[in-house]
């Protein structure tokens, strides 16, 4: 099991998402999945260093490329964002909707 993954469903885990994957509709109809454009550290952009984004078990987790290569990889090197809807077919990389949980984020 990845590191970044083990112990999230624990039995009295209290371990909790981010927030929600937020999605918006384009102009044809199809759902599309907004990913936060930086990491959950704040200190790379994802559309720079990669990222690596899956879901398991009703939850999408969006890992930063340089976070998780440092060594010992970093804490809180990804995002766990809830899916409230099934994956979306495409997503697209954006820091604005994602603006009060990364302020709600800095201040814990």
């Amino acid at each position: 099991m990845p590191a970044y993954a083990a112990g999230m469903d624990a039995p009295g885990s209290t371990w909790k998402p981010d927030g929600d994957l937020i999605y918006r509709t384009d102009r044809y109809g199809g759902r599309v999945g907004i990913l936060p454009a930086t990491c959950r550290n704040g200190e790379h952009s994802l559309h720079t260093v990669g990222y690596r984004a899956h879901d398991s078990e009703g939850c999408l987790r969006i890992v930063c490329q340089a976070c998780i290569s440092h060594v010992p990889p970093r804490l809180n090197n990804y995002w766990a964002l809830r899916l409230t809807e099934p994956t979306p077919p495409r997503a697209e990389l954006d820091d604005s909707p994602y603006e009060e949980l990364r302020r709600t984020l800095r201040s814990k």
